[in-house]
């Protein structure tokens, strides 16, 4: 644009000139172009609402038309299934169950099969007392401190230091009281405390258990935990004896070290030299084990591993492993191990070689579950019996006790029924999904076609929704008891006769009395355009406007995007040829401008001749 000049010369008003001019021939030229593309920018818009109406009415019709043939998840399959009784057994679905009443008595359920240590581990002995250190007891918890004893009411305290081994703690218990209270360990490990007179027989004294004495261990001001430690809460005799076996147990220590107290691990190769590692195999799975391996991380690694099927604990009441079958049923947990002889320690197997073979008593085989269902006995070796192993297709079921417990309950009964009955719940859902889908469909095309609407009137699309329309009124040819949408409660009200509503108890009639013929009306499948089902047949004209490349949608959209770029050139060359205008004036205003300044510069000169 040239250079502008504000009447300088003249003393117009050429600025406001100019821009009154250039805003009328906007007025005149421009905005009745940016006023059309704004229109067909909301047709734009309006046609792509529409187009998500039409794609939400084609999810709710593939609901039905996909779901009953190619489906895995068939809506149309589901159960209600009751329990008389949860506590024993319950039951679900996992495709179309018939309905029925079905009878079950359970007489066993199914358990794991447990592996245990034959013998407690690592236990205190007569033998081993001298060395076996106090503070290395219960698995290292132990303390060290005071302990006190109450005979006949006297206090006795007892100090065990850090250094102290159990051969120590069981003297210093049995001098305290110049033998009036003894300690002791027994053949299996327990370790005792009891009450003692003197006796003396033929001039010879002795000590014998003084039944009659008041023998009480432990008080609050004790800083030894030794009652608690070695279990020292079972009453014997005149004293007090540990309820299980003591061991000297550290499951945090490395396995072949002495301070693990299993005793030696041996790691021996194939030569039978040392070697640095050995294995173990539980179930297939193997396990190594080196010098550094403790039982605790033994135990994390088997239970880290899915594949083992076994799940490993370390009893600190029995000083036992506990290897437990993480599925149930008769069978064994299989072990075996190379280069070490760790599984012989932890008494899961004897001997060795060839002859290694799982340790007597130390397996307890799981047990299969045996119910009878409709009097048919079925054996499982798990708690869920399903269609397969009970002839009921569909059918699982969970046995959780079984029915013969009923007397821990007067009110339970010895069977169990399991009610059968179909759940249409997911069905009336999608199909109210569907119904406002159509609604709102029908709602929007009726208002943007109107004459005040967005897309004005629009033949193709008014067609389309005719054709919509009158299937939910149409007759289906199909070979089922219903020929209607209204046969099953889906029409139109007289006070409505555009919009659908769903007679919820005609729809639950007809479900009731025959779902199949209800599938039928809606749809066969979709395996083709010639499906007989209303919904497959509204599901053709949905999906034909929503096609890619010649649907409904994409020749309109195509063409209103043609109509968009041709009104932006159009705008842009109106923009132009105003700029250009604008240009001309103020050329011809400047112009004008000073030839008036010319013209009075010259009177001026005129008037000083003539005055």
């Amino acid at each position: 644009m040239s250079s502008t000049i504000t009447g300088v010369g003249s003393g117009f008003d050429i600025e406001s000139w100019v821009s009154q001019l250039v805003s009328a021939k906007k007025t005149s030229m421009l905005t009745p172009l940016q006023e059309k593309l704004e229109s067909l920018q909301k047709t734009d818009s309006t046609v792509s609402d529409v187009k998500t109406k039409f794609t939400t009415l084609q999810s709710a019709l593939r609901t039905f038309t996909n779901i009953i043939y190619n489906s895995s998840s068939d809506m149309w399959t589901n159960t209600t299934i009751t329990s008389s009784n949860d506590a024993y057994a319950t039951a679900v679905s996992t495709g179309s169950v018939a309905s029925a009443n079905v009878n079950l008595q359970i007489e066993q359920i199914a358990t794991s099969t447990t592996a245990k240590s034959a013998n407690s581990l690592g236990t205190i002995s007569k033998e081993n007392i001298e060395s076996a250190k106090f503070v290395n007891l219960a698995n290292g918890q132990a303390k060290a401190g005071t302990f006190s004893m109450f005979l006949d009411g006297k206090q006795y305290e007892i100090e065990i230091a850090q250094k102290d081994t159990v051969k120590d703690v069981i003297d210093k218990i049995n001098t305290a009281t110049n033998g009036k209270v003894q300690a002791s360990v027994d053949d299996n490990g327990n370790f005792s405390i009891k009450a003692y007179k003197e006796q003396v027989v033929d001039g010879e004294t002795s000590f014998v258990e003084d039944t009659s004495a008041s023998l009480m261990i432990g008080s609050g001001g004790d800083t030894s935990n030794i009652v608690t430690a070695l279990k020292l809460n079972e009453k014997d005799g005149s004293g007090y004896k540990s309820s299980y076996p003591v061991s000297l147990v550290n499951t945090n220590a490395a396995m072949v070290s002495s301070e693990s107290g299993l005793g030696e691990v041996k790691l021996f190769d194939e030569d039978g030299n040392p070697a640095q590692t050995g294995k173990i195999t539980i179930n297939g799975v193997d396990f190594e084990i080196n010098e550094t391996t403790t039982l605790n991380n033994l135990i994390s690694r088997i239970n880290g591993n899915s594949d083992v099927n076994v799940k490993a604990s370390y009893d600190s009441l029995t000083n036992k492993l506990v290897l437990t079958s993480t599925q149930t049923g008769q069978s064994n947990i299989s072990l075996s191990e190379e280069g070490t002889n760790l599984l012989n320690v932890l008494g899961l197997t004897e001997g060795s070689g060839e002859d290694e073979r799982i340790a007597q008593g130390s397996q307890t085989l799981g047990q299969n579950a045996i119910a009878y269902i409709n009097g048919n006995k079925v054996v499982s070796s798990s708690n869920t019996i399903t269609g397969e192993a009970s002839g009921i297709a569909n059918l699982s079921i969970t046995i959780k006790k079984p029915t013969s417990d009923y007397s821990n309950n007067e009110k339970d009964d010895k069977d169990v029924t399991l009610e059968i009955s179909p759940d249409y719940t997911d069905v009336k859902e999608a199909l109210n999904t569907f119904v406002d889908a159509y609604n709102d469909l029908v709602s929007t095309i009726r208002t943007e076609t109107s004459s005040s609407g967005s897309i004005g009137h629009d033949s193709s699309l008014n067609s389309l929704l005719n054709n919509i329309r009158g299937i939910t009124s149409a007759i289906s040819d199909n070979d089922g008891k219903f020929s209607m949408l209204a046969d099953i409660g889906i029409s139109t009200s007289k006070s409505d006769a555009v919009n659908l509503t769903i007679d919820e108890e005609k729809l639950d009639k007809a479900l009731a009395e025959d779902f199949e013929s209800v599938k039928m009306l809606l749809s066969d499948g979709y395996t083709s355009k010639t499906d007989n089902g209303l919904f497959d047949q509204m599901l053709v004209d949905i999906e034909n406007a929503l096609d890619f490349e010649n649907g409904y949608f994409a020749t309109k959209s195509d063409s209103v995007q043609a109509q968009i770029t041709s009104m932006n050139s159009r705008i842009e060359r109106a923009t132009t040829r105003i700029t250009s205008y604008e240009e001309r004036l103020y050329k011809q205003f400047n112009q004008m401008d000073a030839t008036i300044a010319s013209l009075n510069s010259q009177l001026n000169t005129f008037s000083t001749y003539i005055s």
